[in-house]
């Protein structure tokens, strides 16, 4: 077994028998990963058992194994705990549909220093005082990207084709914009605003601190949020429980 250290946002962590914790994290280096740390729990816990709080950001030491995908973790130091994204239940909500939404879409020992990039920057984001509206759209969109996942916007998802001027629709069965002539047979599609299309263009291409600037009409972000919805699940298998609940205190 080699040891490994890297940076890691923990996603998500369940009990064990008593003393244990089956902990998910996403790390700088490796991706995601599952590991287990023994003794972290009840009265004779480890001394290095760290804080183990999901939606930290932690430094991981674990022993890679070369059977099996969960991994041995022994030890995890506090990096930044994001007090005030915890001091808000709105905040704290849209983290963790976020970190959901991370686990749901990604494979283990996938690395992709990118989204791990993308999530710290979007925690930071949120923890500064940003909609948390805004800080999920630019997360979907971006997370999209990076997995090869985003709706198609330039041709249609459908033929290929160009979309032209006649008003595009989105399908979420073919995932993305569809052209005029295959939205005659396309009864499942939705009208989407001109300006919804340039505000997914614009901040799937641009930096994440450019896109985070860009201001857009109600309008525009409420369809942007009802389409990325739906395209994800459509396209995700896993049902989120983080949205019900940002849905059921009004988020």
């Amino acid at each position: 077994m080699s040891i490994q250290k890297t940076e890691a946002i923990l996603l998500r962590k369940q009990d064990l028998r008593e003393t244990s914790l089956i902990l998910t994290f996403y790390t700088r280096d490796f991706g995601k990963i599952r590991g287990i740390a023994r003794g972290v729990r009840g009265p004779r816990q480890s001394a290095a058992g760290g804080s183990y709080e999901i939606l930290s950001l932690d430094e991981i030491v674990f022993y890679e194994r070369k059977r099996g995908d969960i991994f041995t973790v022994s030890q995890c130091d506090l990096v930044d705990y994001f007090n005030i994204i915890r001091s808000d239940l709105t905040r704290l909500s849209y983290a963790a549909y976020m970190a959901e939404l991370l686990d749901s879409v990604t494979s283990l020992s996938d690395p992709n220093p990118e989204v791990f990039r993308l999530g710290l920057d979007s925690f930071r984001l949120l923890s500064e005082g940003a909609s948390p509206r805004r800080v999920a759209r630019l997360f979907e969109i971006k997370l999209l990207s990076l997995i090869g996942m985003m709706p198609e916007l330039e041709l249609c998802a459908s033929c290929g084709g160009v979309l032209g001027e006649g008003g595009s629709r989105f399908s979420f069965k073919n995932g993305g914009l569809i052209c005029a002539r295959c939205s005659t047979s396309e009864k499942t599609s939705s009208p989407i605003l001109p300006g919804s299309v340039k505000f997914l263009s614009y901040v799937q291409s641009s930096p994440f601190d450019k896109a985070s600037k860009i201001k857009v009409a109600e309008a525009v972000g409420r369809e942007v949020e009802a389409i990325l919805r739906k395209f994800l699940d459509y396209h995700v298998e896993r049902r989120m429980r983080s949205v019900a609940f940002i849905k059921s205190i009004g988020g």
